[in-house]
């Protein structure tokens, strides 16, 4: 079972098997929308790990209300 990680109205489901992580974004209607997807290493080198440096990248992308 994949471990999910919840930032705003976003979700990480971390793919141990795999070694990937999913960004998802639901809609008010239930609809998921694929945000962002990478391997650990690459989650890392963009995210730091850090729900800061995350909403900051969802803002810089227009995800989310600067």
């Amino acid at each position: 079972m994949p471990i999910v990680y919840i930032v705003m109205d976003f979700i990480f489901f971390d793919l141990h098997l795999h070694r990937t992580l999913i960004l998802i974004e639901l809609d008010d209607e239930g609809e998921a929308t694929i945000v962002w997807a990478g391997t650990h290493q690459e989650y890392e080198a963009t995210f730091k790990n850090n729900k800061i440096t995350i909403e900051k990248w969802l803002r810089q992308k227009g995800y989310i209300a600067p």
